[in-house]
């Protein structure tokens, strides 16, 4: 009987919000059974299997902030804060002079400000902060980042965020392209990998989109895409459509998992989605417009940003913020965000409390 208790206790957990960590915490507190059911090895997989799509917990956002010493007054200096979607709260709210590159599987890629590439990937739930070693370059010019989990073919990421990862690095300052690859395993950077010739104006500093085993990122003015496969370390590039130019674009993993993007031209948003026909030759596909109500003429091209399985697109104009529900088709503004507000990155993960973190020990 008690068995079959706790088995129904269990399944009417699972069905907490996964977004609402502060209800699994204070249910945790109800009793010591409740307790011992949430602190089970296997319950934060089935809660992660039974949601599937990870919730987006808020924003890790860039944003200027006013620095004042002895030689400058009002001084503009840089940081990453954290903008809440859910009750989710960081233990620490702002890294100053740091901008956040890219998040993915629960994990957080940052840098130094100004420009050099000095790495650390941060875990917001545990504030842990690793710092990676020096890029084994000079100083590059041009060049981007992204942080996924080391498993990327075999792992579900439904609870790796505490297990190994990789950083790419991708950089044009050369003749030709090249990725390094930082495994948190090996606590080294790998020998360089070579690909296509470098862009004349470089490498776009958005985030990178995930597509099975490539990292595909942005290249800056040459309307293309560099691919750069995981497993066999390969790099080829991806054209886009030539008819569709604008100077704000974002990549995006569709909901099947294939590559997309979003454009805006004028006032209305493109989405298109990457197919391949029977000779295995790909094209794209337009699958979606949206009218924004706003013009495309005060977006920058940081101001972009995608969450990837709620499908949301979030734009920066000189007005403000806005999400774009690209299901529904719905523009609202986002309250949160200000004219300091220079690029967002959604933050999205499962979780569920650490309850020693709390003072909450099973018994």
């Amino acid at each position: 009987m008690e068995e079959l208790v706790e088995g129904l206790v269990e399944e009417i957990l699972l069905h907490l919000p996964p977004g609402d960590p502060v209800s699994l915490l204070r249910t945790a507190t109800v009793c010591r059974s409740w307790c011992r059911i949430m602190s089970a090895p296997g319950f934060r997989r089935r809660f992660g299997q039974r949601h599937r799509t990870a919730p987006m917990l808020g924003f890790l956002d860039n944003r200027k902030v006013a620095v004042q010493d002895d030689c400058f007054v009002g001084y503009v200096g840089y940081a990453v804060g954290f903008a809440p979607a859910t009750p989710f709260r960081p233990r620490r709210s702002e890294h100053r002079d740091h901008r956040v590159l890219d998040s993915r599987h629960g994990r957080v890629l940052l840098t130094s400000m100004p420009w050099d590439p000095e790495l650390e990937v941060w875990d917001p739930f545990t504030d842990e902060l690793r710092e990676l070693p020096e890029v084994p370059l000079p100083s590059p010019i041009t060049w981007n980042a992204a942080v996924v989990c080391a498993d990327y073919g075999a792992c579900d990421h439904l609870v790796c965020r505490r297990g190994p990862f990789l950083v790419v690095f991708l950089d044009a300052d050369g003749a030709k392209m090249r990725v390094h690859v930082y495994s948190s395993e090996a606590g080294a950077w790998s020998e360089p990998s070579y690909g296509p010739p470098s862009p004349e104006d470089g490498i776009e500093m958005v985030p990178s989109a995930l597509v099975g085993n490539a990292l595909c990122f942005l290249i800056d003015a040459t309307n293309s895409i560099l691919k750069y496969d995981l497993a066999t370390r390969n790099m080829s590039v991806i054209h886009l459509p030539p008819n569709f130019v604008s100077d704000f674009k974002v990549l995006m993993t569709m909901g099947d998992g294939g590559l997309g993007f979003a454009m805006v031209e004028r006032s209305t948003l493109w989405v298109c989605s990457m197919q391949t026909d029977p000779q295995g030759d790909d094209f794209w596909v337009p699958v979606r417009s949206i009218e924004l109500g706003f013009d495309a003429g005060s977006i920058n091209n940081d101001c972009v940003a995608f969450a990837p399985g709620v499908e949301v697109l979030f734009v920066g104009t000189e007005d403000g913020w806005f999400s774009i529900d690209l299901k529904s088709g719905r523009v609202r503004e986002l309250v949160y965000c200000n004219a300091w507000t220079y690029a967002l990155v959604p933050y999205m993960s499962f979780y569920t409390p650490d309850l020693h973190q709390y003072g909450v020990v099973p018994v």
